[in-house]
């Protein structure tokens, strides 16, 4: 009797499993500190907008915060802190599989929500950026006007794709404005693990600084390049193409996680 001989594995449904596997460790850890983000942003302005003390939102150092009669910019400058919790928080619902599976009505209408919110973010981004003067420089300035207009870019490009039925293209698309969307969160966290890398070495930090200018522009184009390279390796014929990116994604779950932690130790726990 012949023996029976195990099959091998297939090496390339292995490795996009293993890719899977890796783009959902990376997501699980970016979930824990963007929630951590909106809980921040709720606890630290709701209060005082509750209370009638809006200057008290002025505790934690803005480029520009609340001003004292000028009503439209505290409009815009309020309105754009809560549309990033929103974005935020219902970007992250979009993307978790079983919303999608099971209440797609519910994931049509937050998405429509996530898109409304995005563009509203950017645009008021815009005006407190070149109209009120919420800029440290013009190149930092530049990096977050670059980013809001690619928000506006891939958002509308999503709702394009969606409208046609196209889903595989409006998932690629929607995937870019949710990491572009995030560029102020991946920022805070590439501004941790810059100082938790650099400072021991005497490296300055300030805002003037290349370290800060690099990371600015880092912060939203390097999370929309590894989209994109996450896109290539999941449709890529060889094993080691996949096995390379989650490779890539399990080291970053690890940085993103080392920066979450500190920027809730740093930047926002000591607020609350």
């Amino acid at each position: 009797m012949t023996p029976t001989i195990p099959l091998q594995p297939n090496l390339l449904t292995e490795s996009r499993r293993r890719l899977r596997t890796a783009a959902a460790t990376w997501f699980a850890v970016a979930v824990a500190g963007q929630w951590a983000f909106v809980a921040f942003i709720v606890l630290y302005f709701t209060p005082p907008l509750l209370q009638g003390d809006p200057l008290a939102m002025n505790t934690k150092p803005h480029i520009t915060g609340w001003a004292p009669g000028d009503a439209v910019g505290n409009f815009q400058f309020v309105g754009h802190v809560f549309l990033g919790a929103l974005v935020t928080f219902s970007g992250v619902l979009q993307l978790v599989p079983a919303l999608r599976q099971r209440w797609s009505a519910l994931h049509r209408w937050n998405g429509r929500a996530f898109m409304l919110a995005a563009l509203a973010a950017s645009l008021t981004g815009f005006y407190l950026t070149w109209v009120r003067g919420s800029q440290l420089n013009l190149p930092s300035a530049l990096s977050t006007s670059l980013n809001g207009a690619l928000i506006l870019v891939f958002v509308a490009l999503a709702w394009r794709a969606a409208w046609r039925g196209d889903i595989a293209l409006h998932r690629r698309h929607a995937l870019r404005a949710w990491v572009l969307v995030n560029g102020v969160w991946f920022l805070r966290i590439g501004i941790m693990l810059a100082g938790l890398g650099l400072a021991p070495f005497g490296v300055r930090m300030g805002y003037d600084s290349a370290v800060f200018l690099g990371v600015s522009f880092a912060s939203w184009i390097v999370p929309l390049a590894l989209v994109q390279l996450y896109l290539v390796a999941e449709r890529s014929p060889r094993a080691a193409v996949p096995n390379a990116i989650a490779g890539l994604l399990f080291l970053l779950a690890g940085l993103t996680a080392a920066g979450a932690v500190a920027a809730v130790a740093f930047m926002w726990g000591p607020y609350l």
